[in-house]
C-alpha cells in the first residue's frame, strides 16, 4: 500500500487521512503455513517538519494451527502503528541515531507495504491456540481431547520407583 504525500510536504503541520488494503500473504514458518488476508489500513500522515509521521490501524485475519490440538483457525488481528518516513538519511538529529530510526522514502510516495507485514508477523502469537481451554491431543493414541475423552492413562510413572512399584506388584500377586 502506498500513500502519496506530496500535498503533505509541502507544509509543516499538514496532514492527510488514507485508508486501503494490501495483499494477502503466505508466510512459511518452520514447515507450517500461515496466511494473512482481508488486510485493511487506515491512519494519517502528518508533517512533522523533517519527516511524516504515519500513525494508523492495521486489521486482518490470519489462518493459524492450533499448537496443542493442531487444528485450523482463524485469528482477527487489530494493531495500531506508528512510524516515522524520513526522505532521505542526511541530517538525522542526534535524539534519531540514539533511538529508533525513521524509514527512508523516495518521491512523493511511502510504501506502508514492508511495514505492514512486519507488524502483522511480529503481532503473532508465539504458540497460538485455539481457544483458551484448548485440551490437546491425547499424548498416548493422539485423540483430539476436545472432541471426546480417549480414556488413556496419562500419568506416565516415574522411572525411579520402577524397581518399587515392581515389587509392590508382585507381592499383590
Amino acid at each position: 500500500m502506498k500513500i502519496d504525500v506530496s500535498e503533505i510536504r509541502k507544509a509543516k503541520g499538514r496532514s492527510e487521512d488514507f485508508a486501503g488494503s494490501e495483499p494477502d500473504f503466505l508466510l512459511d514458518q518452520q514447515g507450517i503455513p500461515i496466511s494473512f488476508h482481508h488486510i485493511v489500513v487506515s491512519g494519517h500522515a502528518l508533517n512533522t517538519g523533517k519527516s511524516v509521521l504515519v500513525q494508523g490501524k492495521i486489521s486482518a485475519k490470519v489462518d493459524l494451527q492450533c499448537s496443542l490440538c493442531l487444528r485450523q483457525f482463524t485469528l482477527t488481528v487489530d494493531l495500531p502503528f506508528e512510524e516515522t518516513y524520513r526522505r532521505t538519511k542526511d541530517n538525522v538529529s542526534q535524539d534519531e541515531q540514539e533511538g529508533h530510526e525513521p524509514r527512508v522514502y523516495q518521491g512523493d510516495e511511502i510504501d506502508l507495504g514492508e511495514m505492514i507485514r512486519e507488524e502483522l508477523i511480529l503481532s503473532l502469537p508465539m504458540k497460538p491456540v485455539c481457544q483458551p481451554d484448548c485440551r490437546g491431543l491425547c499424548p498416548v493414541c493422539g485423540q483430539d481431547l476436545n472432541v471426546a475423552d480417549c480414556g488413556c492413562s496419562r500419568q506416565i510413572p516415574d522411572p525411579r520407583w520402577a524397581v518399587l512399584q515392581k515389587l509392590l506388584n508382585d507381592s499383590d500377586e
